[in-house]
Order: C-alpha cells, then sequence, then structure tokens
C-alpha cells in the first residue's frame, strides 16, 4: 500500500522520466548522458514540484520502489533512479512530435492564480488519463515576472480521448466554460495571426513611406533632346536647382540615358516647378529636357513600382545580414523556463 505522498511522488517523478517528458527535457538528457541513465535523487529534488512532496532523497526512493508502471528503477544504494532500461523511452523524432500533437488540446478560462495542481485534480477526476498538463505562461514586463496566461496545454494518452474533450458539448472549471481546441489548430490560428498583423504593419509602413517619399504632384519624366545628346545627373540637378531655388530632389538617370525621372520632396512642388519652364522644355547647355509631369495612373505606377523597387532591396540586404551572422559559444541564449507537471 502507498500513501497519498508516496502516489504523488510516484505520479512525479514517472512524469519526468515518462515517455512523453524524457525525450525531449534537455537538462535530464544532460543528466542521464553522465552516469549510464542514473541521475541522483539530489539533482531531482533542486525541482520545485518534487521538493514540495519531500526533501529526503530516501522517502523519495522507498515511494518509487513500490510503483508497480515499471518505469523508474532504484539504484542499489538508494541514492540514484534512471528510466528502466527493460523499458525504454521513445526516441523523439519529428513524426513523434507530431503524434503527440495530435492528441493534445488547448484549454483557456482557467482562474489567473489556480494552482496546477488543482488543475491536475479537476483533469484526473473528470476526464481521460493524460501524459501532461503545462500551464501556459508568459513574462510581465512591468514586473519582471512569469504569470499563467489562464490556459493551459493538455497532452492526453490518444487521440479519442483528445477529441472527446475538445468536441465535448461542455467542459466547465468552477462554473466557467472552458475554451477547448486542438492544439495543432490553435497553433495554425496563432500562426495566422502572426502573418496577419504582421502584414498590416508593413501595409501601414508602406503607406506612411509612400506619403512622406511620394507626395503627390511631386514627380516628373523627362526626355533628351537631340538624340546625341549626353548629359551627367549632376548637370541635370544643379539646372533645376537653379530653376528651384535649391531645393532638394531626387533624380532617377544615368549617363547615357536618353529618358529619366525627377523626384520632388514637397507635394505639388513638381507642378508649381512645371511653370517656372517654358512649353515644358528645360534647356542644360546645347541640350533640352522635355518635361511631363506624373499625374493620375501614371504617377501610381510609378509610384508602385517605386516601393516594390525598395522592398526587394530591403530583402536582399535582410537576406546578406542573415548569411553573414557570427556565431558564439553562448548564441544559443538563456533557456526557456517551463513549469513542470
Amino acid at each position: 500500500m502507498t500513501t497519498e505522498v508516496e502516489d504523488k511522488i510516484i505520479k512525479q517523478i514517472e512524469y519526468y522520466f515518462g515517455d512523453y517528458n524524457l525525450p525531449k527535457d534537455k537538462f535530464l538528457q544532460e543528466q542521464i548522458a553522465k552516469d549510464d541513465g542514473w541521475v541522483e535523487i539530489s539533482v531531482l529534488l533542486t525541482f520545485v514540484r518534487l521538493s514540495k512532496l519531500s526533501e529526503d532523497p530516501e522517502v523519495i526512493a522507498e515511494a518509487i520502489k513500490k510503483s508497480e508502471n515499471n518505469i523508474v528503477v532504484v539504484s542499489e544504494d538508494g541514492k540514484k533512479v534512471r528510466r528502466n532500461p527493460e523499458n525504454a523511452a521513445p526516441e523523439f523524432t519529428e513524426e513523434r512530435r507530431k503524434e503527440i500533437i495530435s492528441r493534445s488540446a488547448y484549454a483557456k478560462g482557467f482562474p489567473i492564480d489556480e494552482p496546477l495542481d488543482e488543475i491536475l485534480k479537476f483533469l484526473s477526476e473528470n476526464h481521460a488519463p493524460f501524459d501532461s498538463c503545462s500551464k501556459r505562461a508568459y513574462v510581465d514586463r512591468a514586473t519582471n515576472e512569469r504569470k499563467f496566461k489562464n490556459s493551459c496545454f493538455i497532452v492526453f494518452q490518444n487521440v479519442e480521448d483528445c477529441k472527446k474533450f475538445v468536441e465535448a458539448e461542455s467542459v466547465k472549471y468552477q462554473d466557467v466554460e472552458l475554451i477547448r481546441k486542438f492544439q495543432a489548430a490553435y497553433l495554425d490560428e496563432k500562426k495566422q495571426q502572426f502573418v496577419n498583423r504582421k502584414n498590416v504593419k508593413k501595409g501601414k509602413r508602406a503607406e506612411e513611406e509612400k506619403k512622406i517619399l511620394f507626395p503627390k504632384g511631386a514627380l516628373f519624366y523627362f526626355s533628351l533632346e537631340p538624340e546625341d545628346a549626353v548629359l551627367t545627373r549632376e548637370e541635370i540637378k544643379l539646372k533645376i536647382a537653379e530653376i528651384n531655388e535649391n531645393a532638394p530632389v531626387y533624380i532617377e538617370y544615368n549617363k547615357g540615358e536618353k529618358e529619366g525621372h525627377v523626384r520632388m520632396e514637397k507635394e505639388n512642388e513638381a507642378v508649381e516647378f512645371c511653370t517656372k519652364i517654358t512649353e515644358n522644355i528645360m534647356e542644360v547647355g546645347d541640350a533640352k529636357l522635355k518635361i511631363k509631369l506624373l499625374e493620375g495612373e501614371d504617377e501610381d505606377n510609378y509610384i508602385k513600382k517605386a516601393i516594390e523597387g525598395m522592398q526587394k532591396k530591403r530583402q536582399t540586404v535582410k537576406r546578406g545580414k542573415r548569411n553573414t551572422k557570427k556565431y558564439s559559444n553562448n548564441d544559443d541564449g538563456p533557456k526557456n523556463k517551463k513549469i513542470k507537471q
């Protein structure tokens, strides 16, 4: 016979070394690699949930010896435990990950301050057997504390039980109806929300750039005459500055070309500029620039093409930065802390 505390100790240790947790628990994987799978009970007692049940390694060892589940064995000296070699844990492959996701559910509606033990008790008493229930948490920026999101991921032992939980007509926790979804569906929704937010941000940024960089009435096209005329961008810029009181301009033109575009900074600045020249002709030395104000569809098409070019250039720069990233031994950063069952 086992006591209530011993039952909780067995459940906790068998969770740590169980099929669900052990293959993907990096810390335990590091520990079992040191000593042929053995882990000191004193190490396990650094886990908060286990230490709350007992801080005495002997109590832990005696409880595990009473388990009939054939999952964990105790060393002869009673100071270590390991996964039973005759009942090895499955390898955590991509196929295994997908299989676990297929029987995992998302549930939301728990009280913000609800202890995990109470949620586990609720699930154990009211629903099918499950492998794991983890509270979802976030870091409050104001206090730098981890806080419960009032939702959990629950891994059931098979797809059918998961489906029953998710598709049940009603599942209430303390008279509050729980929002339930398959974890895969929930993750897909969050991914789509992220993409949507990103697209909205991108759209807003593009619209803001359009207003700043391409004000209405600030663009004109020019062609060079005669056919053999050759000008530099600087010569054209100096002539425009002479007429337009040195106002800044952007000129899209290379020496030897026969046409180009000019973009001014202020709304309707190109409109006003065209009123300062005769018959839309600007003379630069022996050459003439025949000018056409870009309006309506012509203006919109130019702006659209220019913005697409800017975005493409940004993506090229980003890819270049990613390809030249420097790595260090510390590059993984801090490990995420998880609330263990």
